[in-house]
């Protein structure tokens, strides 16, 4: 959205939430009224968040004219900014206060990626959309199978990649999961990163994010065993060296925010 929008009816405020909760986007509301000066003041303010993080949604509310959504969030003071997501309100804060409104909406809002990914062929969308659902229900050997074969259709992908690497880490902690596997599956998700993290110029965060993961699984012991014991410490010593320089990378690319679960973009 350009800009904020004003609410001007019940059913107006009950679609706009239905849909932006659909789309699982951050709702950010400012409960204003007409006669406030502080309400006034800030307004600029709550207009260039809305230019600035275009993927969330901006609402205002004016008080006197939709008195049974104020009472409902219960605003006893204006301005008042909610913000609101799946379940329900999450934050707020009371007054006129820039620096603490700007502050919510940085850590509830999803900023523009600065990266483009290439647009994945049809059949390895639908797999990558298929891995996704299996991941977030728990299935990680199926949500593999998916990002797998999404690969053998659009190979190196970055995102699915990232996926899949994401994927064989949940797999490591698996109940069951043989020692032999378990580092099977850490030297893959490394593998992976590792391919993935020099695509977009080297500028996407969540690549360097999982690389950082995938460096410290690396560095847990038994992953390490298979050195000779006087050069173990070492090895551990440089994994997590690499780990923290990829983590480094992650907030550079990010600003500090990124996005946790498979890549839906």
């Amino acid at each position: 959205m350009a800009g904020p929008v004003v609410i001007e009816s019940i059913s107006h405020w009950n679609s706009t939430l239905r849909s932006a909760k659909q789309e699982k986007k951050p709702i950010f509301v400012d409960f204003f009224a007409t006669w406030c000066g502080p309400c006034s003041a800030i307004a600029p303010v709550f207009e260039h968040l809305a230019a600035e993080f275009p993927d969330a949604v901006f609402l205002k509310v004016d008080v006197d004219k939709l008195q049974p959504i104020t009472q409902k969030y219960k605003v006893t003071a204006m301005p008042t900014f909610y913000t609101i997501k799946e379940d329900g309100p999450v934050d707020s804060v009371q007054g006129a206060d820039r620096s603490a409104l700007r502050d919510m909406v940085a850590k509830h809002a999803i900023r523009p990626s600065a990266v483009n990914h290439p647009p994945l062929p049809e059949k390895a969308l639908q797999l990558k959309v298929d891995g996704n659902a299996a991941f977030a229900e728990g299935d990680f050997v199926q949500a593999f199978l998916c990002y797998s074969r999404a690969l053998d259709v659009a190979p190196g992908s970055a995102v699915l990649l990232v996926n899949r690497a994401h994927t064989l880490m949940r797999m490591v902690k698996m109940e069951g999961t043989t020692k032999a596997d378990r580092n099977k599956y850490r030297r893959k998700a490394l593998e992976d990163c590792l391919v993935a993290v020099p695509q977009d110029d080297g500028k996407w965060g969540k690549a360097w994010l999982r690389l950082a993961e995938a460096s410290l699984l690396s560095a847990e012991e038994e992953s390490i065993e298979e050195f000779p014991i006087t050069k173990r410490a070492m090895k551990r010593r440089e994994r997590i060296a690499g780990a923290e320089e990829a983590l480094t990378a992650a907030i550079e690319h990010s600003e500090g925010k990124i996005k946790e679960g498979p890549c839906t973009s």
